[in-house]
């Protein structure tokens, strides 16, 4: 939860983070700790305002107490911790809507304008919690995207334009089984035969560069497009 400052929020989709930073004005004073409905979390109040959510074990590390004075190096120091636990809360809601990669992670938080810091801090936690993992990630990718017919060459892009790096996101594909060995011809002629129903009543020529280009856009191999293609009318009813 992000600290309280000068009231005024950053406003986000379906969601405003207050302004964190604290006002460096005269010596301020903790004045609660309470009970979160966040399990292991306290609520921060100085001077008898709410500026943090942070976790038990951040407010033992810092030395907070009620009573405690806060001079400018600890103010500071609550401020960068409620902010890593900003961009780490806003990080698990992400996870929860759907998998992501750490680079779609990290372009997102920073969308928040969360500072560099808080970001990397968040990540890490992420990571070290098994939340974020681009193997398990360019994995569960590649598998839902060959299901749903995509070939080697777009599932590779796709990762990449997430960021994943190309050794894991090759690993993933073919892990996934997609583009390799005589199966991939199996797997293209099962979606060109799909395709081709849906593309009836066209003339065979019209049905073909349709089919052709539709297949390519899809990241198939254009050798493999062309040969499954050409034999599309060996089939009956087609």
């Amino acid at each position: 939860m992000a600290l309280a400052g000068n009231g005024h929020g950053t406003q986000l989709p379906g969601r405003s983070f207050p302004d964190s930073r604290l006002p460096l004005t005269a010596c301020m004073r903790i004045t609660a700790l309470r009970p979160s409905r966040i399990p292991g979390h306290v609520i921060v109040e100085v001077d008898g305002a709410r500026v943090g959510l942070l976790p038990i074990e951040r407010v033992r590390a810092l030395g907070l107490t009620r009573g405690r004075e806060l001079d400018e190096a600890l103010r500071e120091r609550v401020d960068a911790a409620a902010q890593a636990e900003d961009a780490y809360r806003a990080g698990v809601r992400l996870l929860a809507a759907r998998p992501r990669s750490v680079q779609e992670i990290v372009r997102r938080l920073r969308q928040r304008k969360l500072p560099p810091n808080a970001v990397s801090e968040a990540v890490g936690r992420l990571e070290e919690k098994g939340l974020l993992d681009d193997r398990e990630f360019a994995q569960s990718f590649a598998r839902a995207r060959a299901e749903r017919g995509y070939g080697p060459a777009r599932i590779l892009a796709d990762l990449a334009a997430r960021g994943v790096e190309r050794r894991v996101a090759e690993l993933a594909v073919a892990e996934a089984g997609v583009g390799f060995g005589e199966g991939r011809l199996v797997q293209l002629e099962a979606l060109v035969l799909k395709r081709a129903r849906q593309l009836a009543g066209l003339p065979p020529r019209v049905q073909k560069r349709r089919l052709t280009g539709y297949l390519l856009r899809r990241g198939y191999a254009g050798g493999d497009v062309l040969r499954v293609v050409a034999g599309l009318g060996e089939h009956e009813g087609l």
